[in-house]
């Protein structure tokens, strides 16, 4: 079993803004999609890592 990982919310934030970029659902969305895009990132912590990686990178790209 994955050793449960606690994520930093700007991490996640950072994640779930790259994935949301031109997503049109409704706002209330966003908290179901970060509830999963937890549950994904504890069953898969090697995809998270690089995940995060290229996200913060695009972010950093953009600001």
């Amino acid at each position: 079993m994955v050793k449960v990982r606690r994520h930093q919310e700007d991490e996640i934030d950072v994640v779930v803004d790259c994935i949301l970029v031109n997503y049109q659902g409704d706002p209330g969305s966003r908290g179901r999609i970060i509830h999963a895009v937890l549950e994904w990132a504890e069953e898969h912590p090697d995809e998270w890592n690089k995940l995060q990686e290229r996200c913060q990178q695009h972010h950093g790209a953009l600001v």
